[in-house]
């Protein structure tokens, strides 16, 4: 019984949240070295429809935690430039959300001091840890970035290779 539990748990599509604050789903493409990485993130209301979005190319970095890291920087930055104060930040890095809940200075992760560093610019943050399943969106934008002949590209409004997606992690 206990396996089907998580099974459920894993599949379960996007979280809804309180009104007054949007989510941000991030991710990374991870490659090491000279190789691009992708990253992606998908800014939503408290319902679940789709306001912000981006992705972009990065020079491979050491570990997958440096490559989550600096998606997380680029969609800290997103969210800022649009006006987003109450924001709830979801990854699927169990690690990286565990060390940024518990605020501790990590020196080889020098990332972390960045992003804890962002927390002061905003009225309420959370970090918040998701599976990859539930996490979807923001994996198929860092995916896409590595096919995309851009370094980086925002939308305003949902692409259309990312629609069925929104609308089927949303949906009833």
């Amino acid at each position: 019984l206990q396996p089907q539990c998580q099974r459920q748990t894993r599949h379960a599509k996007w979280k809804k949240l309180e009104g007054g604050w949007v989510k941000c789903n991030y991710d990374a493409s991870h490659h090491e070295g000279n190789r691009d990485s992708g990253l992606g993130w998908i800014i939503r209301n408290s319902t679940g429809i789709f306001l912000h979005g981006g992705m972009g190319r990065f020079q491979g970095r050491a570990t997958p935690a440096e490559a989550e890291c600096t998606a997380l920087l680029w969609a800290i930055q997103a969210t800022w430039a649009n006006g987003y104060r109450r924001i709830d930040f979801e990854g699927d890095n169990l690690t990286i959300t565990q060390l940024l809940q518990s605020r501790e200075a990590t020196p080889r992760l020098h990332y972390l001091n960045t992003i804890q560093q962002w927390r002061s610019m905003f009225t309420d943050i959370r970090f918040s840890f998701r599976h990859r399943e539930q996490n979807s969106c923001a994996d198929i934008l860092a995916k896409q970035a590595l096919n995309n002949s851009h370094h980086f590209k925002l939308y305003h409004s949902c692409p259309a290779f990312l629609l069925s997606a929104v609308n089927n992690d949303c949906g009833p």
